[in-house]
């Protein structure tokens, strides 16, 4: 967490000195696809951030750095579990850490006369970090992993108002990410997510 929030306050920094750019800070929805045995709850507790800078004066093309994060969790019933001291009998939780970094590319598409509105198709390649873990009584296991990402995703910015700083921004995305788990049966993971949010224009 602390990570993130030096992050945040560094794009606020860099954002503050840029033009023709924006930040943002959104709200992530995630729905996980793959094992869907082990969590099929669609997780509210996520957040993106990230700074953009366009490339030429029509603003049709973007280029920038995303990061993000969203926890899953899923309760399960009881059941026996054993361990090399005995058996232990309990019900429990099964949690994803998923952590994220990319850097991203945009194509826009401005929709009329004053431009409030850019639709825009990307995607976005970095890395992705999962911490799966099963939490039971007071015991816990845990196993992490790094992979590749791969992110593809539509939305839309708003802009309210041509003198205003502050925008609206929301979009659907979709995480593919190598990280693996013997241990809890992931080979890969991948999620399917809606964010909504505000940005800070330089433009």
């Amino acid at each position: 967490m602390k990570i993130i929030v030096s992050i945040f306050f560094v794009f606020c920094f860099v954002t503050s000195q840029a033009q023709d750019s924006y930040f943002y800070l959104n709200w992530d929805v995630n729905a996980p696809l793959t094992n869907k045995d082990w969590i099929d709850n669609t997780s509210t507790r996520g957040a993106k951030l990230g700074f953009r800078k366009f490339i030429g004066s029509d603003r049709k093309f973007s280029v920038g750095l995303d990061v993000n994060w969203s926890y899953l969790q899923e309760y399960k019933p009881t059941e026996t579990f054993q361990q090399a001291s005995g058996a232990i009998t309990t019900d429990y939780f099964n949690d994803i850490f998923y952590f994220g970094v990319a850097a991203s590319g945009q194509y826009y598409f401005p929709v009329g006369y004053r431009e409030h509105f850019f639709p825009y198709a990307g995607i976005g390649l970095g890395a992705g970090s999962n911490t799966y873990s099963v939490s039971y009584n007071i015991y816990q296991d845990e196993e992490s992993s790094w992979g590749f990402l791969a992110r593809p995703e539509i939305g839309i910015l708003v802009r309210i108002g041509t003198r205003r700083k502050i925008g609206l921004m929301a979009g659907v995305h979709y995480d593919y990410v190598t990280t693996k788990s013997d241990t809890y049966n992931y080979s890969n993971f991948s999620t399917v997510g809606f964010q909504t949010g505000i940005m800070i224009m330089q433009f």
